[in-house]
């Protein structure tokens, strides 16, 4: 592996905004595919959506393009997401970036691995105003954690690590199109922003987050699932919510998708049960 170029970087070429705009182009015509990036990139400029090649490299990691029979296209999830609602889109898109990147295969999807970082680096810390001394800090403590975290999955033999603030200037461009909020004040040209763990998340969010938590569990589906101290907080990270508001997300998102979730049989001291009808995938969400 000698050589390799730890590219854990965020792009932020590649935001909610274009990602959007590329899935709406394309979902105008759902016969129309492109045999290379190239050719794609070229429709993506002629309609001022962006004509770097990072845009359609991280839709494609974050599963929204798809190559079939050597033609680029929008994926089955890239559908489904034109028919969630927009207000919930983006955090949709951001579950996408959050959950992508898999232990399995360390070098997929590296960008996935700095976004994760960066959400629960702040939502650890709970309520933390992100002056220009503190993302200077993260960057270099970011850079510290990536280089022993791979060096243990002996991915080891690299020569550098691409992270920098205009890193966290792409996590921002995801986090900044939350709804709601986690990033205060909430417009681009802000210097100086303060993250807090937010009060509520979509359904929508909760559940395709539930799904990804349970992912290494053998059975999940018709059985009593325990939520323990763990698989709440694993919860909570993943869609930003403070601790105290996850019952109330999911008592939101029991009665909005009855066919995918319901109560637990058993209650108790151990704490709260859920029931799985079926693992949730974008296309389940969409009401």
């Amino acid at each position: 592996m000698a050589g390799i170029k730890l590219n854990i970087h965020i792009q932020p070429d590649a935001n909610p905004d274009n990602v959007s705009r590329t899935i709406a182009l394309l979902a105008s015509d759902p016969d129309l595919d492109f045999p290379t990036n190239k050719e794609l990139l070229e429709i993506l400029a002629e309609n001022g959506i962006g004509s770097r090649i990072e845009l359609p490299s991280t839709a494609s990691s974050m599963g929204i393009l798809e190559k079939v029979d050597n033609a680029i296209r929008l994926s089955p999830d890239g559908f489904a997401l034109t028919r969630i609602r927009e207000d919930v889109r983006a955090d949709l898109f951001h579950f996408l970036m959050y959950s992508g990147w898999n232990a399995r295969h360390p070098l997929d999807f590296l960008q996935s691995w700095g976004y994760r970082n960066c959400c629960d680096r702040y939502w650890s810390n709970g309520d933390i105003q992100l002056t220009t001394t503190y993302l200077d800090r993260q960057v270099e403590e970011t850079i510290n954690e990536a280089r022993e975290a791979f060096t243990s999955m002996n991915v080891s033999e690299f020569d550098e690590i691409s992270f920098s603030r205009k890193s966290l200037s792409g996590a921002h461009k995801w986090l900044l199109a939350l709804q709601p909020q986690v990033l205060q004040p909430n417009n681009p040209d802000a210097k100086d922003r303060t993250f807090r763990r937010r009060d509520f998340c979509p359904p929508e969010l909760v559940m395709l987050a539930l799904a990804w938590v349970l992912r290494d569990e053998t059975t999940v589906t018709g059985v009593d699932i325990l939520l323990t101290r763990e698989k709440r907080e694993a919860l909570c990270k993943a869609c930003l919510l403070s601790p105290e508001a996850l019952d109330r997300v999911l008592d939101w998102a029991i009665p909005t998708f009855p066919r995918l979730i319901t109560p637990g049989t058993r209650a108790g001291s151990y704490g709260r049960f859920v029931r799985l009808h079926k693992l949730p995938t974008v296309e389940d969400v969409i009401r």
